[in-house]
Order: structure tokens, then sequence, then C-alpha cells
């Protein structure tokens, strides 16, 4: 079992893609993995030319818990939570394919709409 990351000074929350990351899980299940095993979790707004973005943060130590709880075999996920099985890349390729036809069928309807209003 490898020790605990420990967090440099100041740092008590971490991103999403963070948490994926010490977790080894797909990006779209930290929030049903953090919800399922307690961790804490507070809004980020921040401010920029487009308007307020808001971003969920966790909490570090609460993160490093389950990281814990992973290695020891106490908390099991499903394999396609997971970015490390193969399940879960074929997840993530259906996921990556499924949004390039979304944007391909917007593409679609705009020029559809250009044509017809011509």
């Amino acid at each position: 079992m490898t020790t605990p990351e420990v967090p440099p000074p100041g740092l008590s929350w971490v991103t999403a893609d963070r948490a994926a990351a010490l977790w080894t899980v797909r990006r779209k299940y930290v929030p049903q993995v953090a919800s399922a095993h307690g961790v804490g979790t507070k809004e980020q707004k921040s401010y920029g030319t487009l308007g307020e973005t808001t971003i969920t943060m966790y909490s570090y130590a609460e993160v490093q818990r389950v990281v814990a709880a992973l290695e020891s075999g106490e908390v099991v996920l499903a394999p396609s939570w997971r970015a490390d099985t193969e399940e879960g890349v074929r997840g993530a390729r259906r996921d990556a394919l499924t949004a390039c036809g979304c944007v391909v069928l917007m593409l679609a309807v705009v020029i559809a709409v250009a044509l017809l209003s011509s």
C-alpha cells in the first residue's frame, strides 16, 4: 500500500480531475463516488468574460481516505467506472463518440437551417 500523498501547504480542496486521477476513475463518476463515500464538497465560483462558472471542489483529506479504502479493498468500484479497466476504457470511448455525434448533429442542423432560410 502506498503512503497517502501529503498536500502542499494550503491545499485542502481538489478539483474533480485531481480526485479522478487519485481514485483512477472516469471523471464523470467522481460525483457519485464522492457522494457514496461521504467526501465533502464545496462550490467555487469564478468570473470571466463569458460569465460565472461554478466548479465543485472535493475535500483533499476525504479524497485521500477513499484512496486508502480503494487500495485496501474496503471499497470496490464498478469496472465501468474505473479508468484502468477494459470496461471503463470502452465507456470513455463510447462517451467521446457520443459527444462527437452530438456536435455533428448540431452542425447539420445549423447548415440545414441556413440552407432552408436562403
